[in-house]
């Protein structure tokens, strides 16, 4: 045996030696699903290129910047009180993109502009501990429970608020503990990157003044703010973060408090509704955003408790989203019915109707957080193949491709999306989407090197790894040839795996030319095991496939949509061909898909490369995320019976 051949053995032994280490210290079964406790961790991105580069570096290049320079962010803390209810938010997002934009480009004039942001919000904190935009009578402080129907706005539609001021009903409004919740979020994960006590500090004499009016034996949390109280719940998350910065018990008590005052409250009880395995429809009226928010906090508890029953709470309601509230733009839909709050709350699914439904940016944006965190705990491709579904469908559905303007809904379908340039809550939470996938693209998860994303891409890489980069090339999502290039300093042993894209045909893989075994493990990732050296190629062999998906919406219409791979394809719709419904006079049973998906047929646009004609009609499918503009808007879901 010569010295080279030996080497190889040893390193070979080496390593599955380490992998068993690594497995007998980890897996466990909770709450139906496998974790982790080492997780999935991110490797360093340092460059995105294609669809997925085009679109973050429009917000980085523009809206950032628009947003950043307005005196939008800072303008209401600084001048009490500030312009509008939840004016308070915007700067917690903006520092939570502008931390992952900033770890990946290095670029410091982003740093600069938070470091000048971070510096004159924390100049307005009051003695008290509040930083807020609320004038002294509307604090929180003074109205805990929103008793004060003349107290600032909230979600509720202005026609009903203006009735029942007139009837002199009282309204449980206000949005003061929300920015408190946001600017806890923002400020320590601005203190993640760049530590300072001082951040610490002002985290804590926030959290202690939530404490001292909705502690123990003080006022009800869940009687301020709007939706039975879920929107005010939502500062969970942020006391909990508070928590694993600092150790203090007293947050993690609050944050018990939280969810104890949740619990007590039968028009919430969002964890009971849950482990009894109900729909997301009941608590707080369904709203979409709000509930999946106060479900991060949930599994940020699980994390630092252990205790199984905030899982279980996470997992179930995510089955539910899922099976039951996701379109297949990958968007959280909501309608306005008779048993919920308004038109940003879930609705149940037989009630679904494509032209009355929408899905809010902040769903989009908080939807993918929850699908990666499970992902981190869990490695299980299928939560990101949901978060990549939502991010190349609907997210850039929201975003108009100049890089300032936003939508805050946008309907699977419509004729026109309705862009914006101004501030509203969508507009600052979807670029946290986008920051939170570039974040994600490669990573390590029990010793393995995990890549997550098939977009063209480059990541650095760890010394477990040999250093150096690794490269993905390729024309993602746009196409399915991907190539991944190992440029590791060091020749290692380890396994490498990759995740095949939702609706996707994995027919094999090669390296530097040969085919070789690859098998998929029970996490939803193709392995290789190999020494690894610079310059090794992997080749992926996948092939998008055509995918329709029936949809039971209102008065037993059906409704049918196709997806290409992980793309939703719709019509570019506008007034004239609107009304057009090629399904409806085909003669299959509704499940019978596959007769739906034979009549697309191949076509050609000048708008994509990815372009389907139905047969007998003159409608073409093309992606999504593409048929939005000034003048049209998608056509996604078709009457099929």
């Amino acid at each position: 045996m010569n010295r080279n051949a030996g080497l190889s053995i040893l390193r070979i032994f080496l390593a599955t030696i380490a992998l068993l280490i690594f497995q007998g210290n980890t897996t466990k079964i909770k709450s139906g699903v496998v974790v982790n406790p080492l997780k999935w961790e991110s490797l360093q991105t340092i460059g995105e290129e294609g669809v997925v580069g085009e679109r973050v570096n429009l917000w980085r290049n523009n809206r950032f910047w628009f947003i950043g320079e307005s005196g939008y962010l800072i303008d209401g803390f600084e001048k009490r009180p500030g312009v509008h209810p939840w004016q308070g938010e915007h700067l917690g997002k903006w520092l939570h993109a502008g931390v992952i934009a900033y770890k990946i480009t290095g670029n410091e004039k982003i740093k600069k502009a938070m470091d000048e942001m971070v510096k004159r919000v924390l100049a307005t904190q009051r003695a008290d501990g509040y930083i807020g935009t609320y004038a002294d009578e509307y604090t929180f402080m003074v109205v805990p429970e929103s008793t004060d129907p003349k107290s600032i706005a909230d979600d509720i539609e202005a026609s009903e608020r203006k009735k029942l001021v007139e009837t002199g009903k009282n309204i449980r409004g206000g949005w003061d503990t929300w920015t408190f919740r946001y600017n806890i979020y923002g400020l320590l994960t601005y203190e993640e990157l760049f530590p300072n006590e001082k951040i610490v500090e002002a985290c804590k004499k926030m959290a202690d003044l939530l404490i001292e009016v909705y502690g123990v034996d003080k006022y009800d949390l869940t009687k301020y703010g709007t939706r039975k109280g879920i929107s005010a719940t939502t500062v969970l998350e942020s006391i909990v973060m508070l928590y694993q910065r600092t150790g203090e018990k007293k947050y993690l008590d609050f944050a018990k408090e939280i969810v104890e005052m949740s619990e007590n409250n039968p028009d919430l009880r969002l964890m009971g509704t849950m482990l009894e395995n109900k729909s997301v429809v009941h608590p707080g009226e369904g709203k979409g955003y709000q509930l999946m928010s106060n479900l991060i906090g949930y599994f940020r508890l699980y994390q630092v408790t252990d205790n199984e029953k905030y899982l279980r709470t996470v997992v179930n309601a995510w089955d539910d989203i899922q099976r039951n509230h996701i379109l297949v733009t990958g968007g959280p839909w909501s309608q306005k019915e008779e048993y919920n709050g308004n038109s940003e709350c879930f609705a149940y699914t037989d009630d679904f109707n494509p032209e009355k439904s929408h899905v809010e940016g902040c769903c989009d944006a908080t939807w993918i957080q929850l699908c990666t965190q499970l992902f981190e705990l869990t490695g299980d491709a299928k939560y990101y193949n949901e978060a990549e579904i939502t991010l190349l469908n609907s997210v850039y559905g929201h975003q108009e491709i100049e890089g300032k303007e936003w939508c805050y809904y946008i309907a699977p379908n419509s004729t026109k999306p309705y862009y914006q340039e101004k501030f509203h809550c969508c507009g600052s939470s979807e670029p946290r989407a986008l920051e939170i996938y570039s974040d994600h693209f490669a990573g390590s998860f029990e010793g393995h090197l995990s890549v997550n994303t098939l977009a063209p891409s480059t990541v650095a890489l760890s010394d477990h790894f040999g250093g150096g980069i690794i490269q993905i090339k390729g024309d993602f999502p746009k196409g399915s040839v991907t190539n991944i290039v190992l440029g590791n300093k060091k020749t290692k042993y380890f396994t490498l795996e990759f995740r095949v894209p939702a609706y996707t045909s994995f027919n094999g893989v090669k390296v530097n030319g040969k085919s070789v075994d690859a098998k998929i493990n029970n996490r939803g990732f193709v392995e290789i095991d190999k020494e690894w050296s610079k310059g090794d190629v992997v080749a992926i062999d996948m092939e998008f496939k055509l995918v329709a998906t029936v949809q039971p919406g209102k008065n037993g219409q059906k409704w049918i949509a196709f997806n290409y791979g992980p793309l939703a394809l719709a019509q570019k719709s506008n007034a004239e061909n609107f009304k057009v419904e090629p399904f409806t006079n085909v003669e299959f049973v509704w499940y019978e898909t596959n007769k739906a998906v034979k009549m697309l047929k191949p076509a050609q646009s000048s708008v994509s490369n990815i372009a389907f004609y139905i047969e007998n009609s003159d409608v073409t499918l093309i992606p999504f995320y593409l048929t939005g503009s000034r003048t049209s808007g998608p056509k996604t879901y078709f009457k099929c019976n």
